[in-house]
């Protein structure tokens, strides 16, 4: 038999602690409370004869005086002297065995295809709920504002995100005509629309492009890089590579190069990055074509790691093709924002079927537009940015296209504005 005193704060923490040493076998013999809570003694391989011996069940202190005519008690009391009990009423009673493990009772729900279908017409019954509040919202919109709801229409034709075009429609003042409600509207839009004022040709220093593939990074460089050679003289400017990805990546850089006698190098590494930097530090301005990426390529740390090894002097500027959805602009402009962006550079301009996404992602970016790009030719269709000239053009783009939204689009557009404010 194998008999041991525990020690807790209270009764269940007591037990817990005979459990834990003594396992789901083990008695408890005795309890009393002490300063430190509650004091237990327990057993393992018990033998209840001994304890039956004992008149009342009555537990003597260590001082009881035994006599020599009765053996058995003399052994009970040998067994029990070094324990010194009080004379409390012992509790025999076995420990309780662990609980078992619950069940997961959320992946057996998962699995069940009633809550499958269940979810299905729930998300059915949302997308029913939204339709109806959105048709609502824009008859009331119409009914009530119709001078803030038709400007409202012309803005989501222009291509901006409906959370801005909505923020500037309601500017409108319904007192005002279709046409001086346009003007204002699309000044306030000019005037949210940050722009850097040709401010890569006035300044020295290096200057990093990137951007996703195929957005017109190598020609944007070149069309830079001519630019202040016609503007500051020859022998000014420098070009540097790090694109070895792609098979010959750095060959139309190079054909450039040579047209303007300018020189260029291919960094591969940092090593190689800081020796070509160092071999150009006599030139004023260091352009720097990077490899073409997705916003999701793991590799894109590793070409940032690369650029920032060039020092303080370094500023980057973002590519965006002007002729993508404005969710991919939004997409990309988030993931080049690992490292700190001076601003970007709108490509494709000339492609572009709506120019007001790009205009929505440098508004709600807070990404200065320093250049835009609407051609291949070099450097004459590379163009400082100007917010009410980018204004201007996203407006002929939208009168060209000729196509503007419907009363159903742009319901639409509102509902979805309605389910994301309601989760």
């Amino acid at each position: 038999m194998k008999i041991k005193r525990f020690a807790g704060t209270d009764m269940r923490q007591a037990i817990r602690k005979v459990r834990d040493a003594l396992g789901p076998d083990a008695v408890i013999l005795s309890n009393r409370k002490i300063a430190e809570g509650v004091e237990v003694v327990a057993a393992i391989d018990y033998d209840e004869s001994l304890l039956e011996e004992v008149p009342g069940n009555v537990t003597p202190a260590a001082t009881d005086t035994v006599p020599a005519t009765k053996p058995n008690q003399v052994k009970r009391k040998a067994a029990y002297d070094d324990l010194r009990y009080s004379r409390d009423v012992p509790v025999i009673e076995p420990v309780i065995p662990p609980a078992p493990a619950p069940v997961n009772v959320e992946v057996k729900l998962a699995d069940d295809p009633t809550i499958h279908k269940m979810q299905a017409e729930l998300q059915s019954l949302r997308g029913l709920l939204v339709s109806q509040l959105s048709g609502l919202a824009w008859e009331n919109e119409s009914k009530y504002h119709p001078m803030r709801a038709r400007i409202l229409q012309r803005f989501i034709a222009l291509g901006l995100s409906p959370q801005l075009a909505r923020d500037i429609a309601a500017q409108a003042d319904e007192q005002n005509d279709i046409d001086s409600n346009w003007r204002r509207t699309l000044g306030s839009l000019a005037q949210r629309l940050p722009v850097m004022n040709d401010e890569i040709l006035n300044h020295q220093g290096v200057i990093a492009v990137v951007g996703a593939t195929g957005v017109g990074k190598t020609t944007t460089v070149a069309k830079l890089a001519a630019r202040y050679l016609l503007r500051h003289g020859q022998k000014r400017v420098a070009l540097i590579t790090t694109d070895n990805y792609r098979v010959a990546a750095h060959e139309q850089l190079r054909s450039y190069a040579r047209i303007m006698g300018a020189p260029l190098r291919v960094a591969a590494d940092v090593e190689s990055l800081q020796e070509a930097l160092h071999a150009f530090r006599d030139r004023d301005l260091v352009l720097i074509d990077t490899a073409g990426m997705s916003q999701r390529d793991m590799r894109l740390n590793e070409q940032f790691n690369l650029l920032k090894s060039a020092g303080h002097r370094l500023q980057v500027f973002l590519a965006l093709a002007a002729n993508n959805q404005r969710s991919v602009l939004a997409d990309v402009a988030r993931a080049f924002k690992i490292v700190p962006l001076a601003g970007c550079v709108l490509t494709k301009v000339d492609e572009t079927t709506s120019l007001g996404g790009a205009l929505s992602v440098a508004v709600e970016s807070q990404l200065p537009i320093a250049y835009f790009s609407d051609g291949q030719q070099v450097p004459e269709d590379l163009h400082p940015a100007r917010a009410h000239a980018l204004v201007s053009r996203a407006v002929a783009i939208m009168q060209e296209v000729g196509v503007g939204p419907k009363d159903e689009q742009v319901s639409q557009l509102i509902g979805g504005m309605v389910s994301q404010a309601h989760g």
